[in-house]
């Protein structure tokens, strides 16, 4: 940490990012100061960088204030973190100077407008050295829990929670469209509720790997095997299909609705940043239930850390890049190729020992 209030970050600055100097976030009411111990790279922070115009209309026209930011004024991304308490809320006695916490990524402005952690220009994330979160967001790290491995709460989060959302129980099947973070927590979401058969298509083998691993029971490449012909060979008779889009593909929610059985339900999670077509007398005819997945059930979040401290779900799985805050340039241009990364994990202030490029394993 630089003297006289600033801090190294990572900044979003012109369509590109930087190493710079940017003052540091101060907390206000309810709020902490905290210190970023490691931060995973969203797929999401990659949409914001190359579909920034796309990703800032989205927000405006689906009325939401959680994801606008100004565009020419820096922005510091990173919303899956794990962090220390530096100054705490003296309101909420709930986390302690030198606690480790993972949080919710968000924060209220002076207005109490809610701002999205790592997506606004007052709030930054997890790429800089500190943040400033809501202290009614923060959820304790227990201490046998490494700092690289909490921080997969909030992705692992969104696939637990969305398998919650759809309500699948044991007598279901499921495909699973994309095997990143996301998709991979619904394939663990999925096996703990012994739902069976589940098929995961992925075009990367390292992502089929991790799905196995979680407890998918086939794995296909997409380039070669239909997934949806592939479930068709596993299933039972009359076993009802939920599909759970995890992938950011054009065309992908059109080619679900012809390639699905009736009745199917696809809970569409992957955020396509462009315009995009699909054919809805299609779904109608076969009565598909479409339903968008942002919020999931709140409680799946802390449920996903005790899943990870408890080493239901092997995290560790995901991680195959650790990087310094001068390495996370190059970082997510190595994630733009899916074939050889699941996630790459920031770790500001640690550009020594134990951080490796992109490629290498965390030592």
């Amino acid at each position: 940490m630089t003297a006289g209030g600033l801090m190294r970050a990572v900044v979003m600055r012109a369509g590109g990012l930087v190493v710079d100097e940017v003052p540091e976030p101060v907390p206000g009411p309810g709020q902490v100061l905290v210190e970023t111990l490691a931060c995973g790279i969203c797929g999401s922070d990659l949409s914001a960088l190359a579909h920034t115009e796309e990703f800032l209309r989205a927000s405006r026209d689906s009325g939401s204030s959680a994801f606008v930011f100004d565009p020419d004024a820096d922005v510091v991304l990173g919303h899956e973190f794990c962090a220390r308490v530096v100054r705490p809320d003296p309101e909420n006695g709930a986390c302690a100077a030198g606690q480790i916490v993972v949080a919710l990524p968000w924060a209220l402005d002076g207005s109490g407008t809610l701002r999205t952690v790592g997506y606004s220009n007052a709030f930054p994330g997890g790429y800089g050295e500190r943040m400033v979160l809501q202290s009614a967001a923060l959820v304790p790290v227990p201490g046998h829990v490494p700092p690289r491995l909490a921080a997969l709460t909030e992705p692992l989060a969104v696939g637990f929670g969305n398998v919650a959302r759809s309500a699948i129980g044991p007598g279901g099947s499921a495909v699973v469209i994309g095997c990143g973070p996301v998709g991979l927590g619904a394939v663990a979401g999925l096996a703990e509720r012994a739902v069976a058969p589940v098929v995961v298509s992925d075009p990367s083998a390292k992502r089929r790997e991790a799905a196995v691993r979680l407890g998918a029971h086939r794995a296909v490449d997409p380039r070669r095997e239909d997934p949806v012909e592939v479930w068709r060979t596993l299933a039972g008779a009359g076993q009802q299909l939920t599909v759970f889009n995890c992938a950011a593909v054009p065309g992908l929610l059109n080619e679900l609705l012809y390639a699905v059985p009736r009745r199917t339900k696809i809970m569409q999670i992957g955020a396509l940043m462009t315009d995009d077509t699909f054919r809805p007398v299609v779904g109608i005819y076969k009565d598909v239930v479409i339903e968008m997945c942002m919020v999931y059930p709140p409680e799946e979040y802390p449920r996903t850390l005790r899943r990870i401290a408890e080493g239901s779900v092997e995290a560790d799985a995901l991680i195959t890049g650790e990087v310094g805050q001068d390495g996370l340039a190059a970082a997510v241009e190595a994630l733009r190729d899916p074939g050889e990364h699941i996630k790459i994990l920031v770790r500001p202030g640690a550009e020594a020992p134990g951080a490796e490029a992109p490629g290498g394993a965390p030592t």
